[in-house]
């Protein structure tokens, strides 16, 4: 079976960059799989060694009309059986360009939503309802989308797992990157550090980490913050007011901003415990989810993807949303105690869960057209 795995928009720190780590995945299932996507550059070495990539773009033609021409040769040139498209504007171009083609070319149609609609009047149900399946990264996405569509609770729920190769109880960081790393921030030598792996931006209450802080400080624990994460979705003013709200608690000299590594396990490795806070629920956290596996002590807010993964693998670390006190209360504990860490990722949440969650709907697909 070949697998077409079709991403118009692909960003490092973009759900839909969960194709290439599905594409990898399904190798072990038999799978042939082909990667239609923009950006090469973001695919790591192990995995860009293991698919075909096709260069997706436009060309000369206004922009739809384009994409979907493009698409259409793809299909064409490389004779897929299922074409698995990620996001609302990837299922509009993919329904437009298999509604083209003549029904013997014509492959199985697969819409993967993993986010949540930036606008609901942007949702085309026409192209929705065109497809062969419908995949959806969490339920809470398909109880917000069958109030739309009512056809959509009819879809499968497939969350997306860890890339169990890289994320595991028990790994251990290179000595020379974690060396690096103490040499680049002294500054964490002897503290309890706490690891924020999230972009800054009020969806990611970044803001909560001060009281947490300050309180764990009010009990004499040596908490320092490190916050990892883009700052480009930040409305503007949000940094400028953050440095100042840090500055009159008090904690300029506990907290570093870094940017985002292309390899967040050494940070993750080297925190205390790790925290993830969002203001609404969220149907994917790669961080959370990559922490819980490498076995790290974990803390957030109970609610979408991340209250799932803390309540398969460290239920004390699910916290009433939006009280970072409870966050201090817990981390207080585990400054303390630490956790006992996961032994095993549970089912559904390694890759290989989801490749073959995903191997059975296109063998579905197939055995019944």
């Amino acid at each position: 079976m070949k697998v077409l795995h079709f991403v118009p928009r692909l960003s490092a720190d973009s759900p839909n960059a969960l194709a290439v780590e599905l594409a990898f995945a399904l190798q072990a299932f038999g799978e042939t799989s082909v990667v239609a996507a923009p950006n090469r550059e973001l695919f790591t070495p192990i995995i860009n060694e293991k698919f075909r990539f096709v260069r997706f773009s436009k060309g000369h033609l206004p922009r739809l009309w384009g994409e979907v021409m493009r698409l259409r040769s793809i299909i064409r040139a490389q004779r897929v059986d299922i074409v698995q498209s990620y996001g609302y504007e990837a299922v509009d171009i993919a329904a437009r360009a298999c509604s083209g083609l003549p029904n013997e070319q014509r492959p199985k149609l697969v819409g993967s939503l993993s986010t949540y609609p930036q606008q609901i009047d942007s949702i085309n149900h026409t192209h929705l309802l065109s497809c062969d399946a419908i995949s959806i990264l969490h339920t809470n996405l398909r109880n917000f989308l069958k109030n739309i569509q009512p056809s959509l609770i009819k879809s499968w729920i497939i969350p997306h797992g860890v890339n169990e190769v890289q994320y595991y109880p028990g790994y251990i960081p290179d000595t020379g990157k974690i060396n690096q790393l103490r040499t680049l921030h002294p500054q964490l030598e002897g503290r309890f550090v706490i690891c924020l792996p999230a972009p800054i931006g009020e969806p990611w209450c970044t803001r909560d980490i001060i009281p947490i802080l300050s309180i764990l400080r009010s009990r004499d624990v040596p908490a320092y913050a490190l916050l990892v994460g883009s700052t480009h979705f930040a409305k503007s003013g949000y940094l400028t007011s953050l440095r100042r709200e840090i500055r009159a608690a008090g904690l300029e000299q506990h907290i570093t901003h870094v940017n985002p590594p292309e390899d967040l396990r050494v940070l993750l490795c080297a925190a205390d415990a790790v925290v993830c806070l969002t203001a609404k629920p969220t149907t994917y956290s790669a961080s959370a989810l990559q922490a819980l596996a490498l076995g790290r002590p974990t803390v957030g807010y109970g609610h979408g993807a991340v209250q799932d993964y803390l309540e398969a693998m460290q239920p004390m670390g699910v916290l009433p949303v939006g009280d970072p006190d409870s966050a201090a209360d817990v981390l207080s504990q585990w400054h303390s105690v630490p956790p006992d860490p996961p032994k095993e990722i549970p089912y559904p949440y390694k890759l290989s869960d989801t490749a073959k969650k995903y191997h059975e709907l296109y063998t579905n697909l197939i055995q019944t057209s």
